[in-house]
């Protein structure tokens, strides 16, 4: 989410501040602890079908507009925090970029299709039904190797059983170790992962920013991070 510093006197107060307390902070620090989670894990949410990054986002993705525009605002009394939001925007391209390079670099693999194939011929027998049936709503072969492409990006190892390909994948995973060796794919892999720890390292250092910021507006307007809740004994 890209912002522009505007604002060079201090013109907010406690309504204000309760604003962003109650969509900026509670949204944006929401949003950082739960990709947080997902990059610790190497799990990069990396879609096949879409190119894109499925949770790990730029901030301004699926924000509602009230909480956007307050972000805005808020940023420009902060120059800092507007660096260290297009900071972390930039890396979330570049992570998604590294995701797709990666992905096309395992589809092109000799090995991958040599193990993408010994599995299509091997799953009817192990499980008695058409190789098809372990890909849910996909209905193309292509998609059939980039979902599988997808895991590996992804990092997954056992697949819950939700999954239409938790069956297959589970079974046959362990096949692929060998194409994850080759160079190429380990180049890639590599490059994805120091991609990934830039934009870890962004967000704990947007995180950090931000929970000061909030102190320090707490203090000063004397307003709490969150509003007061009864609840019903």
């Amino acid at each position: 989410m890209r912002t522009r510093p505007r604002n060079n006197q201090k013109k907010y107060g406690p309504n204000i501040v309760r604003a962003w307390f109650d969509t900026v902070f509670q949204y944006v620090l929401g949003r950082l602890a739960s990709q947080r989670g997902y990059l610790l894990r190497r799990n990069w949410t990396f879609r096949f079908y879409n190119r894109r990054l499925e949770y790990v986002a730029t901030l301004g993705d699926h924000m509602p507009m009230s909480a956007r525009e307050n972000l805005e605002q808020f940023a420009s009394f902060f120059p800092e925090v507007s660096d260290f939001l297009e900071a972390h925007d930039r890396k979330v391209g570049d992570l998604t970029a590294a995701c797709a390079t990666f992905h096309e670099a395992i589809l092109r693999d000799p090995r991958f299709q040599e193990v993408f194939d010994g599995i299509e011929r091997d799953a009817p027998a192990e499980f008695g039904a058409e190789f098809s049936s372990n890909f849910g709503a996909l209905s193309d072969r292509a998609d059939f190797a980039g979902a599988l492409a997808e895991y590996l990006v992804d990092n997954f190892a056992d697949l819950p059983g939700y999954y239409a390909t938790s069956r297959l994948w589970n079974r046959f995973r362990d096949r692929f170790v060998p194409v994850m060796a080759s160079p190429e794919i380990e180049s890639r892999r590599l490059e994805t992962e120091e991609t990934g720890r830039d934009l870890l390292e962004a967000s704990e250092k947007l995180i950090g920013l931000l929970k000061a910021k909030r102190s320090e507006l707490s203090l000063e307007f004397d307003v709490p991070y969150a509003t007061e809740t009864t609840s019903a004994l």
